[in-house]
């Protein structure tokens, strides 16, 4: 299957991290390219972080790797506090189990655009050191295993 330049729809990033952790909307913009063409044992998928936009919690992964291709624009790459700014042609990968935490900031004034893929393990477990979140198959939990409400759950 082919999928051709801007075939796949664009969504607006919505951050879905219970309260109060939550990130808000519209700091990034995806196209689910692996789900698009049908695939299941991996996703890949294009993604827009926005000026001053960040793209998750700070997090690692139990059971998946993930990799990140960097395209166009400029990130700054934070792992375990530390900051590296990356550009088009760098890559990053995090290993499945390792405890490196990672997310990205636009500390730009323009767009920045990459490609990021990982596994798809059905009992993958994410871990948010410093924050009272875990990220199970079943729903976020806080560290003691409560789970955190869903949205549209009555309170």
């Amino acid at each position: 299957m082919i999928l051709r330049k801007d075939s796949v729809a664009e969504t607006e990033g919505v951050s879905g991290y219970p309260a109060p952790y939550d990130l808000g909307r519209g700091n990034l913009h995806y196209r689910y390219l692996t789900d698009a063409g049908g695939l299941t044992q991996f996703g890949a998928v294009l993604e827009v972080l926005h000026p001053g936009g960040q793209s998750s919690q700070m997090h690692w992964e139990s059971d998946e790797d993930e990799f990140l291709y960097m395209l166009s624009g400029a990130l700054t790459v934070v792992e375990n506090g530390e900051e590296t700014v990356i550009g088009p042609g760098d890559a990053c990968c995090w290993p499945a189990g390792v405890e490196v935490a990672h997310m990205l900031r636009n500390h730009t004034d323009r767009d920045a655009t990459y490609l990021i893929v990982g596994a798809r393990h059905p009992g993958n477990v994410c871990n948010y050191p410093g924050l009272d979140l875990r990220g199970t198959p079943d729903g976020y939990t806080h560290l003691d295993g409560t789970p955190y409400p869903r949205e549209g759950d009555k309170t």
